[in-house]
Order: structure tokens, then C-alpha cells, then sequence
């Protein structure tokens, strides 16, 4: 059998699929036509954005909520790539869904500014050393995502420079039992088991995923210090993941997650390219293998405008290496163990005949980072922060609010000892009942790494001084408009951000490399989003989206700008469902993107996905996903080192409810 023949039957396999889909679609706009939709609301409430309860029409902020359903929609095996569906939002990964590379983090971004996201599960901050990996959490655990873009660290303190995701997680109100197996193309395949009542639910999955020859370009020797070019590969690997959530008594909430990952990478030679002597390819080429565990609990108290929430999150990253002539492993220096735990207390007062409100709190918390490697045994750090927050919303008159929140934050460093100081400002007046406007003016900052306050030196590490090593900072202008009713909506916002300080990296005196913290560059970004979504009928749903923005950075030292993210985004996504068939297809498209580093651009990222989903019974579901139909080498890194994703991959999984 020819390549050409091999081609046009994969070809062939991924239209007959897509068709499926197209039909599905085609059924729900002839059956679903002219009917308004009572069970969905274009208006959800948001909780994230004012820490407290307010429709997203009535929230002076760009907010974005994913349902349940709206994850599904996007046709993606992952929470990290289906979030990567929204406006604003670019991911960045060195595996596919999200997978991360050892220490290489995958992270989400918003609005083009890296390490600029703070993740909360249940309203629990889970970053950790500067790091909001997602890898590990599966949609099945997800009841919903609300997304804050903009500077939130008047409400949430440190790396919420550009944004908040908060992700909420299942909590049924129904006795259940299912069992769901998965199995795909590339070695994927699933197993979960999920059982709840309306005071408690259990779910434990375990994914394993195959090896892919390739996930990345050929990498040329540019300084010639190799002597060879390189390419990456992914091994085998697999996923356990475990959520829990009881609901201990009528005022008291625990979330508990857990997931341990393993995996394998290659650094491989290119045949044929090796010019240094007395070594193999097999001698310099490498495999890198990872067991990756994290642990996320939270303890919520609820009561009469009371909430108290004690969180512990934690990451124990374990790595190992060889070359391919080697039998034995050998550990990473990089190996880590990271905490993080505390208490935020927060009240809220009706003022003024229930027109005003205040919100004032207290957050109590401390990281630590551990080095878990021999080289790294004396690697210890810890931060301790103290914070007072507040928010008093004010009503001018009954259309017209503003807001004003403020942020003291005390923080004991192990480098230099921080006091921060947070404004925040919006306004929202009321269009008439279906529309409004708002302004959002706040500041944002985020601390260096635990990880930063060592150096490396003869082969070991020491702790550095950096007395005037300062958090980076800056500022989001932003205004917006927001118009929703029970058919469409239509979301605008046109953003400024503006920070200083931002981390680089210094020669160290003792050594002349670079490993000491410093503060230097800055990161500009000016830009508009557009959100549109209607409901074509109480069955289909139309999705649009578009960013246009110039996010740029300027290095220490020097007077030019260069381009930090890519400019320009688009999503589109198309949904039907109704008692027994769901289906859609969704689009995410990245275009004018960063230099790589052979001199060229990094391609544009076109990522189409579709799923078909069919409940033969109310107790026996079938679906079928389809991840990058069009088979393209999507870059899901920015910049010089590109690494692709998956390429084109289904799942077909089956779902029995006892």
C-alpha cells in the first residue's frame, strides 16, 4: 500500500467522522428552529469577580463562565484546553492537554501576560513557585469555570496580574452511581468511577495515553556547542486523579483532589548530524521520566454573610534521566516539593436600605519550596503574608454604582520583605434592563519564585541576597460594555495594561552566569475583545469570539519593544443538544505569532474540534470526540522552542449510570 493511499484513508476516516458531527448539527437547526431557551441563561451569576453574588449584566468587570456543558462543548479531553477556547485566554505547554514537561510548566495566560493568572479551585488559590498548572484535572470533576480578566489582586492578592479562573467543582444534589471507559487512537485510554448523593460525591479515574514519535521540529545546533541537532519525543504515561466533595453539615463544605501523573520525554539525535567524537548518538540522546503528585483540600464555613475558607495545596515533583547507552536513571536537580496553606475570612455588610454593600476580609498564609534532589538539599524557602482586604460598593443612583476596594498585604520574604499596597476602582451604570457599561481601573502584583533566592555554584546551591529585588507591578484601565437578553448576548472590552519590574535574570559574580533575580524589563498591552453568543433555538447554541491586542515587552538595558504573545485570536464554536443527542464543533485560532529560533514565526495554531454524544437510555451514553481534525503540527509553546501538540486524535467512551 502507497503513503498516498495510507493518506487519503486517514483523510477519509476524519470526514466520514466530521460529517457525523455536520449531520447532527444540520438535525438540531431543522428540529430546534424559532424556540426560546428556558433552561439556559446568557446572564449567569458570577461569584469570583465581587466575591460575592452578582449577575455578569450587574458585574463591572470582562467575566466569562463555563458551564458543565459549555467544557463539553469545546470537544476537548482536558479542563487546560478547554479553557483555551475562551477570548483572551492563550495557553502555553511543552505536552498536549496540558501535560507538563517535569519543572516546564504548562500554565494559562490572559491577555498576553505570562505567569499573569491566578488559579482557585473552590475559591482556594492552587499556584505554586509562580506556576497555575492545571495538568491532572479532568472536566468530569468540573461544574463550572468563571474567568475574571484584569487586574484582581485588590481581592486576591499576589499573581492575579492578569487575571482569576476559579474553578468550581461537581456537587450533585441527586443519589448516583456511573461508570465511564474511554479508549483511542495514540494509546489513550480511560477508566472512571463516580458515586454521590446530595451530601457527598467520590470520583477516581485513571487515563493512560501513548508514545508519540515526535513533538517538535528539528532543532539545529544555532551556537554550535552541541555538535548535533535534536528533536523531541513523548512516551508512554498515565494519569490517576481522585475528587471528593462533602458537604459535612449546612454550613460546612470539604473539596479534596488528588492526582499523580507519570511520564516520559525524549531528547532525540537526528541521524546523521553528530560531529563531535568519541561519543554515540545513543550517548547524547536522552529520555526524561517524571512522577508528578499534587493535592488540593479546602474546608469552607458558609453562614449569614460569613465565609471562612482554610485551603493546603501541594505539588511533590519527582524526575530522573539517562542517555539512551545507560541503564540507570539518575535524579534531576530540579526536584521539588512546594506548599502552600492558610485562612481567608471575609464578611459582608448591607448598608443603606440594602442598596450598599462592604466586603472586608482577612487572608493569613504561607509557601514554602523544598529542594528534594541531593544537589538541592539545602534548598529552603519560605513566605509568610498577612493581608486586610476590602470592597464597598456604593450606589450613586439606581442605574449608576461605583466601586472602590483596597489591599494591604504584609509579606515576610526570604530576599526582601514586602508591603504592598492594592487599589481598585469600577463604575457600572445601567443601559436599561438588558444593557450596561463599566469602567475598571485596579493594580496587580506578583512576587519572585521561591526557587529564585538560590544560585547554583560548584555544584551546589546557595541562598543569594537581592535587598532591592521588588515585586512586579502595574496597572489595568480597562472599560466595557455588556448587553444580554433571553436570546443573544454581546460582550465589548477595551483593555490597557501597563507593568514594571518584571523579573530577569543578572550574572552572578562568583560564576558570570546567569542565575541571580533581577528586576528590569516591563510589558505593555493595549487591545479589544468581542464576545457574541446566540441562541438559535432552545436546542442550538452559536458561540464567537475575537481578540485583537499588542502585547509587548521590553527587556532590561535596552529601549526597544518586542512582541510578547500573539496578537490575534479567534474562537468560534457551534452546539446542539436536546434529550438523547449533543453534538458540536469548536475552533480556536492563534494567528500573527512570536519569532521562533531559526528566524521564522511560529505557525498559526488552528485547533477544530467536534463530539457526538448519544444516550441510548437514560442510563447508557455513548460519545465520541475528535481533537485536531485537521492534523496540523500545532505549536503549543510561544516562542523560540516550539512544541506541537497532539496530532489528529478520537476517543469513544461509554457511560453506564446504575
Amino acid at each position: 500500500m502507497t503513503k498516498k493511499s495510507v493518506l487519503n484513508k486517514s483523510v477519509l476516516r476524519k470526514l466520514i467522522l466530521l460529517s457525523v458531527v455536520s449531520n447532527c448539527l444540520y438535525t438540531g437547526v431543522v428540529l430546534g428552529a424559532d424556540v426560546t431557551s428556558d433552561s439556559y441563561t446568557l446572564d449567569p451569576i458570577v461569584v469570583t469577580a465581587q466575591r460575592t453574588e452578582t449577575r455578569e449584566l450587574e458585574t463591572p468587570a470582562a467575566t466569562t463562565v463555563l458551564t458543565k456543558e459549555d467544557i463539553k462543548n469545546t470537544g476537548a479531553k482536558t479542563v487546560f484546553d478547554a479553557i483555551s477556547f475562551t477570548t483572551g485566554i492563550t495557553n502555553f505547554s511543552y505536552g498536549a492537554g496540558g501535560l507538563d514537561y517535569g519543572s516546564m510548566d504548562s500554565r494559562v495566560n490572559i491577555r498576553g501576560l505570562e505567569r499573569g493568572a491566578l488559579i482557585l479551585i473552590n475559591g482556594a488559590p492552587i499556584n505554586l513557585n509562580g506556576k497555575n498548572s492545571l495538568s491532572g484535572l479532568l472536566p468530569e470533576n468540573v461544574e463550572k469555570v468563571e474567568i475574571v480578566k484584569g487586574a484582581s489582586s485588590t481581592l486576591y492578592g499576589a499573581e492575579a496580574m492578569g487575571g482569576v479562573i476559579n474553578i468550581i467543582t461537581s456537587t450533585p444534589e441527586t443519589d448516583y452511581v456511573k461508570a465511564k471507559v474511554g479508549v483511542g487512537n495514540l494509546g489513550f485510554k480511560q477508566y472512571l468511577v463516580s458515586a454521590g448523593n446530595k451530601d457527598f460525591n467520590i470520583a477516581v479515574g485513571k487515563e493512560f495515553f501513548g508514545a508519540v514519535d515526535r513533538t517538535s521540529p528539528n532543532r539545529k545546533d544555532l551556537d554550535g556547542k552541541r555538535k548535533y541537532e535534536y528533536y523531541n519525543e513523548r512516551g508512554k504515561g498515565d494519569l490517576f486523579n481522585i475528587a471528593l466533595n462533602a458537604k459535612l453539615s449546612e454550613r460546612l463544605d470539604l473539596s479534596y483532589m488528588r492526582s499523580e501523573s507519570n511520564s516520559t520525554y525524549g531528547q532525540i539525535v537526528v541521524p546523521g548530524t553528530l560531529t563531535k567524537t568519541k561519543t554515540t548518538e545513543a550517548k547524547e540522546s536522552k529520555r526524561y521520566h517524571y512522577n508528578d503528585k499534587k493535592n488540593n483540600v479546602s474546608l469552607t464555613y458558609d453562614y449569614d454573610n460569613t465565609k471562612a475558607l482554610v485551603f493546603y495545596t501541594d505539588r511533590d515533583l519527582y524526575g530522573e534521566s539517562k542517555n539512551l547507552a545507560a541503564n540507570k536513571w539518575t535524579e534531576n536537580a530540579s526536584n521539588y516539593l512546594a506548599r502552600k496553606y492558610g485562612v481567608d475570612i471575609q464578611h459582608e455588610w448591607s448598608l443603606r436600605d440594602n442598596k450598599d454593600s462592604f466586603i472586608g476580609g482577612l487572608l493569613v498564609s504561607r509557601d514554602t519550596y523544598k529542594g528534594t534532589a541531593a544537589a538541592t538539599s539545602n534548598v529552603k524557602a519560605g513566605r509568610n503574608n498577612i493581608a486586610l482586604y476590602g470592597s464597598y460598593s456604593y450606589e450613586i443612583n439606581p442605574k449608576l454604582t461605583t466601586i472602590l476596594g483596597a489591599r494591604f498585604q504584609k509579606i515576610a520574604d526570604p530576599v526582601n520583605d514586602q508591603n504592598v499596597f492594592m487599589p481598585q476602582w469600577q463604575m457600572l451604570y445601567k443601559l436599561d434592563e438588558h444593557s450596561s457599561i463599566y469602567s475598571n481601573v485596579g493594580k496587580a502584583f506578583t512576587m519572585p519564585n521561591l526557587s529564585d533566592t538560590f544560585k547554583y555554584v560548584n555544584g551546589g546551591y546557595q541562598a543569594i541576597s537581592g535587598p532591592n529585588l521588588k515585586p512586579e507591578e502595574g496597572w489595568n484601565y480597562e472599560v466595557g460594555y455588556k448587553h444580554v437578553t433571553e436570546k443573544d448576548s454581546w460582550k465589548v472590552a477595551l483593555f490597557y495594561m501597563d507593568f514594571k519590574n518584571f523579573f530577569d535574570w543578572a550574572p552572578d559574580p562568583d560564576t558570570g552566569k546567569n542565575t541571580v533575580r533581577i528586576n528590569g524589563g516591563k510589558f505593555q498591552n493595549t487591545g479589544i475583545e468581542l464576545d457574541y453568543k446566540h441562541l438559535l433555538s432552545d436546542k442550538l447554541t452559536l458561540s464567537l469570539g475575537t481578540t485583537y491586542s499588542n502585547p509587548k515587552k521590553q527587556e532590561i538595558g535596552v529601549s526597544t519593544w518586542n512582541q510578547a504573545y500573539p496578537k490575534l485570536q479567534f474562537n468560534a464554536g457551534l452546539n446542539y443538544t436536546d434529550d438523547k443527542l449533543d453534538a458540536g464543533i469548536a475552533l480556536n485560532w492563534l494567528t500573527k505569532r512570536l519569532k521562533n529560533r531559526d528566524g521564522g514565526t511560529n505557525p498559526d495554531l488552528i485547533n477544530l474540534n467536534a463530539y457526538v454524544s448519544y444516550a441510548f437510555s437514560k442510563n447508557d451514553t455513548v460519545q465520541i470526540n475528535l481533537n485536531n481534525i485537521l492534523d496540523r503540527h500545532n505549536v503549543i509553546t510561544n516562542g523560540a522552542w516550539e512544541y506541537w501538540d497532539n496530532p489528529f486524535n478520537y476517543t469513544v467512551s461509554y457511560q453506564h449510570t446504575f
